[in-house]
């Protein structure tokens, strides 16, 4: 019988994740396709284009929360985003005082259509996999929807530490 396993410290994962999930996005990211002009666009320009392709009719407020960065720089960022015709912004008409956001035709059609470049190479990758690593990964995609809660704690135990007087 093998020697029990003692559990990973929170340092040693630390370690390791970070540039494993590097690597994940930019080897994804290379095998699939980049959604948008990568010289043209910022990250954080590329980053509303892509939640708002999910989640399309999404107001600002909705999509800095998402991706945890300032509505008002959010705001700018999709003004940006208008003016180079990648997507629409129209007032919601039960409360104008909400932007909704669309994609345009053309931005969407590319959006859906890198999404599922990126789908078929995961699938690719995955069919790779033995079953277990597979069923691994599956296990490891709740701890890390956990692990992403607790910084969104932070992240707001942190912003109220700093209001405070």
């Amino acid at each position: 019988m093998p020697p029990p396993r003692t559990p990973p410290t929170s340092d040693a994962v630390s370690d390791a994740l970070m540039p494993a999930i590097g690597a994940l996005r930019r080897l994804l990211r290379r095998a699939a396709g980049h959604m948008f002009e990568r010289d043209t666009l910022s990250v954080s320009q590329r980053e509303v284009l892509a939640a708002v392709s999910k989640r399309p009719g999404s107001p600002v407020a909705d999509v800095a929360q998402e991706l945890g960065l300032a509505p008002n720089s959010v705001s700018t960022i999709v003004t940006q985003l208008v003016g180079a015709g990648h997507m629409v912004r129209e007032t919601d008409p039960l409360d104008r005082r909400v932007g909704r956001l669309t994609l345009t035709p053309r931005a969407q059609e590319k959006a859906t259509l890198v999404r599922e470049r990126r789908r078929t190479v995961l699938h690719d990758a995955l069919d790779r996999l033995t079953p277990q690593q597979v069923a691994d990964l599956a296990t490891g995609i709740d701890a890390l929807e956990a692990l992403a809660e607790a910084l969104r704690v932070l992240e707001r135990e942190h912003e109220r530490e700093e209001v405070k007087p």
